[in-house]
């Protein structure tokens, strides 16, 4: 079943292009419509870059929920993901084929019929829908998976059916001589076996997955120099440095090649600096970055402090591209805006028509109103505040949300998600411009679609070589509705036992370490998925079975036999390192593939290995806890949070893993480097380690997530008061933006009421 993957799938979606921009594509070859690695790259989208596409692009399936092919309701958007994930196909092929054989991507009214045949697989040219022989092909998700599975099965039978067409083979389709280039162009023309479709299909591809920068970009041509801003999908000539600094950070400027600036159509140069007050015949303006403000007569003008030498005389075509903003008058003192502080709560507003707008992160000071000094002012001189809309960082910012583990850069409004290292590195972008913020800061920013590359694009320069940190190549993909998918205890069912506390997760235990008296709990028999609760049990039987912890343990990566499912590692083959950092990067920063070349240092059968440590759980009398895997992707490792408090103080005896999991942060090098990137560092996926306020200690802590279980967070707490420690279990937090508030609140009502 496995396959060689690429990690530089290179791609960016982006559906509706204005039809001013223009692309450099290409006439289609039909012996060469996609690569092996492309069709492969199952790991090119999460779910939530699944979800983004679907929402921006079109309307239907955003929200459609369907039986996958076990019956099980889920979102279309979770649908593809697995069986992109069960088959090792690229999601981005399974999104073409709906579009292509269906218009499912667009059509906000699809009958269902186009639902029911949503891939087209099982129909011929010849069939009727309503064949019974066809009937068990029929129904959204079943449609999906076998679409991934039949080329899946191609790529693991392709020599052993004659009907299967081979790449370097000549065939004759529709007339025309073909010579399928790659298998999955051949695979595409078994699928399909007309060049018409396949065209359609290659014309999607690089409709919806070619590289287009963010609007807010800047991009300078590396043969000329020449400065551009990208806005609505053409390049703006910057006509000089104090034009630029007037509106930009030139830290944030990128070097392109020629070939990738050729893409874009020209726009409107900006050829004027900001904040400039013109004068066109008799009318005034002050230019307020893309709007032209007119003065409400020169009066107001003279009024307000302009000197008439600072009025620059332009024409109508210099105005081009600036929209009409509000009136400027006299009574206006501070038409620009003000950035004032409020002393007594130490907060920044910007002030502007009346409206006081928060800065929810002071580092917006400097990256939107760099030209602004703030004012600091007395809350009581502001009079009653009239509160707008949050402030939101300016496009082409990059930033992160600490604590968590993407990268996004801000286009319109909107975050979107840097997929990986190599698109962060090949776009050019600067390890040093990114912004790390709080949560709160990053939500305000609704989610837009993900970036990806082009695989064939000429990649652009980097102004300085950095190296990453790990957060940028790990993924924790937030969902938008958990609670369609968690497993949930009806109400009916729901159990109390000790106090109550009132809580949306589904199941808590909370026991008093040293006695070991269960002092709450909220259906603590009810058996729920693990997620990456399983790590834990797999740390304690590496240390079980002799795993060396100590500077003269070491591990080497070999993709073809630690590669994880949900692969967020960034490692490179043949990369060594020092079990114990790997250990930190398995059990801090919850990592998959780390399990997986640990446990190979002391099992070279996997199986076996899992089969111990159900083993472990049978010695501890654990009827309710089983294991499938080891690092909690598989569904099949369950337990209940009873059963798994006892797990968790089993392992948190031993002082080494105990140690490990109450990390906040780690940073280790490469004992051997293959990438040029030897450092790593990341934080605890528990948030909560990262607060120095807390009533609290949390001496050792675990997380887990799956859409199914919702968020898991295990913690040994130790109150500050008295020393008394507490095991808090929660397991089914269906607010996954949010899912460190409620067991925080927990824990500060255990240790003010226990």
């Amino acid at each position: 079943m496995k396959s060689t993957k690429t990690l530089f799938f290179l791609a960016f979606l982006s559906l509706f292009i204005p039809s001013s921009f223009v692309l450099a594509i290409e006439e289609f070859n039909p012996n060469f419509i996609i690569s092996d690695s492309e069709l492969q790259n199952y790991s090119s989208m999460n779910r939530a870059d699944i979800q983004a596409f679907l929402s921006v692009n079109g309307q239907f399936l955003s929200t459609y929920k369907s039986p996958d092919k076990d019956g099980v309701v889920r979102t279309a958007s979770d649908i593809i993901y697995r069986s992109a994930q069960d088959n090792e196909i690229n999601p981005k092929y399974l999104l073409i084929k709906l579009q292509k054989e269906q218009s499912l991507i667009t059509t906000t009214n699809p009958t269902q019929k186009q639902l029911d045949w949503a891939t087209g697989y099982g129909i011929c040219d010849n069939c009727s829908m309503n064949d019974p022989a066809l009937q068990k092909y029929k129904g959204f998700g079943t449609q999906v998976d076998s679409a991934a599975g039949i080329m899946r099965w191609y790529y693991d039978n392709q020599g052993s059916q004659s009907w299967i067409k081979q790449a370097s083979v000549s065939y004759n389709i529709d007339g025309q001589t073909v010579v399928p280039a790659s298998s999955a162009t051949a695979f595409l023309y078994t699928y399909t076996p007309h060049i018409l479709g396949n065209q359609n299909f290659w014309t999607l591809w690089n409709k919806w997955f070619e590289q287009r920068y963010p609007d807010g970009t800047l991009l300078q041509d590396a043969e000329t120099n020449v400065v551009y801003l990208l806005q609505n999908g053409l390049k703006r000539s910057i006509s000089s440095m104090t034009v630029l600094i007037s509106r930009f950070d030139p830290k944030f400027i990128i070097t392109a090649p020629a070939t990738e600036l050729s893409r874009y159509n020209d726009g409107q140069p900006l050829s004027l600096p900001n904040y400039s007050v013109v004068k066109n015949g008799i009318n005034y303006y002050l230019l307020d970055y893309d709007y032209k403000r007119p003065f409400a007569n020169y009066e107001t003008v003279k009024q307000l402090g302009y000197h008439p030498d600072e009025i620059i005389n332009v024409t109508e075509i210099d105005l081009e591209g600036y929209k009409i903003g509000e009136t400027i008058t006299s009574s206006q003192e501070n038409p620009l805006g003000r950035l004032i502080k409020i002393k007594e709560i130490d907060k920044y507003y910007f002030y502007k028509n009346g409206v006081y707008k928060p800065l929810t992160d002071p580092q917006m000071v400097k990256t939107n109103f760099s030209e602004f000094s703030p004012e600091i002012v007395n809350l009581a001189d502001l009079g009653e505040l009239v509160l707008g809309d949050a402030i939101l960082f300016k496009d082409g910012t990059l930033f992160g949300i600490i604590g968590s583990n993407k990268i996004f850069v801000v286009e319109k409004g909107q975050k979107r998600h840097i997929v990986d290292e190599d698109v962060f590195n090949g776009l050019g972008f600067n390890w040093k411009n990114i912004i790390w913020t709080d949560e709160f800061t990053g939500m305000a920013h609704k989610t837009g679609e993900a970036i990806y590359l082009r695989g064939e694009v000429e990649k652009t320069v980097p102004t300085t070589q950095v190296v990453a940190q790990e957060p940028i190549t790990k993924a924790t993909p937030p969902p938008t509705n958990i609670e369609d998918l968690m497993e949930k205890t009806p109400i009916s069912e729901t159990t109390f036992i000790g106090e109550t506390f009132e809580t949306p997760i589904e199941a808590y235990v909370v026991e008093e370490y040293d006695s070991e008296k269960i002092l709450a709990g909220k259906n603590i028999n009810v058996v729920r998925p693990l997620a990456s609760f399983t790590k834990v049990m797999t740390a304690y039987r590496l240390l079980q079975e002799g795993l060396p912890l100590s500077s003269i343990g070491t591990v080497t990566y070999n993709a073809g036999k630690h590669k994880s499912v949900a692969h967020y590692f960034r490692v490179a083959e043949g990369e060594k390192f020092r079990t114990n950092d790997i250990m930190k990067t398995m059990l801090v920063s919850s990592l998959n593939t780390p399990s997986r070349m640990l446990v190979d240092k002391v099992e070279i059968y996997e199986p076996a290995f899992i089969a111990r440590m159900n083993q472990q759980a049978t010695e501890w009398e654990l009827p309710n806890t089983k294991f499938t895997d080891t690092y909690g992707y598989d569904l099949g490792n369950r337990s209940t949070a009873l059963e798994y408090t006892k797990i968790f103080k089993k392992v948190v005896a031993n002082s080494s893993l105990q140690e490990i999991m109450g990390l906040s942060s780690y940073e280790y090098d490469e004992l051997i480097d293959k990438d040029g990137k030897p450092h790593h560092y990341d934080y605890n996926t528990n948030e909560l380690l990262l607060e120095n306020d807390l009533p609290y200690k949390i001496i050792s802590s675990k997380t887990g997530f799956l859409y199914e279980s919702g968020a898991n967070l295990a913690m040994l707490i130790e109150r500050k008061s008295d020393g008394k420690k507490f095991v808090i279990i929660t397991m089914g937090n269906p607010d996954y933006q949010n899912r460190f508030v409620e067991p925080d609140a927990l824990s500060k009502w255990v240790i003010s009421n226990f």
